[in-house]
């Protein structure tokens, strides 16, 4: 099969239609899931090409506010990728550069309040009010580095049940993370200068999360040429009072954490390869095919 390498800028795919949501996207498939180590680092990201990473000029302020922000303030890039059964899993990893390191609150809850990345899901595309669910039909995970003593660094948002929290750990949520440099503190940065964080994530998706754990869930099974209802909000705080005062999103209307039709989609592209490391994606020719007749629409 005639191979092609993705090195078209996606730029010019980020405002592409969608039947029901705000704004498209691609991910492609990891050509070797067993090569990948979910540490923080992205030194097993080398496969991806370039044009997939997201950055500051494919997001959005959710909160209406001037955007991008300066680049000595906050920015970030980010990759997504899925992979094909056994392994099964939604992938991503985030770097964040910040000008102050806003970590203030304990409660879980209120992560959404720091610095942190909320990623929402809806698996199965049904693009329900997924609060009225309960979070059955999809979810609004909440990650966040340097969570407090006996406080994990994953939540789900507003649901009061501890249950529904079973999908927050090991095997079906693996989160890592790194800070440079390490001792960084709140309110401690001196002036001009930048913390670096990251958010490394491999993910068990699904179509139908029971409130009480897995046996009474559905697991999504990804395959090309899905379009997977997924939002990624990336948290900026700067101050304890004030709380997250820029949310830079994928979609460029709030709401997404209730109900993914105010999200983004990310369309699953097939990779060629059982290797990674070439440092380009070989793209399968029909994905290719099915990307073009995106960029038509």
């Amino acid at each position: 099969m005639r191979r092609f390498a993705v090195v078209f800028a996606l730029g010019a795919l980020w405002a592409l239609p969608s039947s029901a949501h705000q704004k498209t996207f691609f991910m492609p498939q990891i050509p070797n899931p067993d090569k990948m180590v979910i540490d923080g680092q992205d030194d097993d990201w080398g496969w991806i090409d370039p044009a997939f990473a997201i950055t500051p000029d494919g997001l959005f302020d959710v909160y209406g506010g001037p955007w991008p922000p300066p680049k000595d303030d906050w920015d970030v890039i980010a990759y997504v990728a899925w992979s094909s059964p056994p392994d099964n899993a939604l992938y991503y990893f985030a770097r964040v550069t910040d000008d102050s390191l806003g970590l203030f609150n304990d409660d879980p809850q209120s992560y959404w309040k720091d610095d942190a990345l909320e990623i929402i899901t809806d698996s199965d595309h049904s693009s329900e009010n997924f609060i009225e669910t309960e979070m059955t039909t999809g979810q609004q995970y909440g990650i966040r580095i340097k969570a407090a003593p006996g406080q994990s660094p994953v939540h789900i948002f507003n649901v009061p049940q501890q249950s529904i929290l079973w999908s927050t750990k090991e095997p079906y949520f693996i989160f890592r993370w790194t800070l440079d440099p390490p001792d960084a503190e709140p309110l401690k940065q001196s002036p001009g200068t930048t913390v670096t964080y990251t958010y490394e994530v491999k993910q068990w998706t699904w179509d139908f999360h029971d409130k009480n754990g897995p046996d009474g869930s559905k697991r999504h099974l990804f395959a090309p040429d899905q379009v997977f209802g997924l939002t990624f909000q990336f948290d900026e705080a700067e101050n304890p009072e004030a709380g997250a005062s820029v949310q830079g999103g994928t979609s460029p209307v709030d709401g997404a954490w209730q109900d993914n039709s105010l999200g983004s989609d990310f369309i699953t592209v097939a990779t060629e390869g059982a290797t990674g490391g070439s440092g380009v994606t070989a793209v399968e020719s029909d994905s290719w095919g099915r990307i073009k007749t995106y960029m038509t629409r």
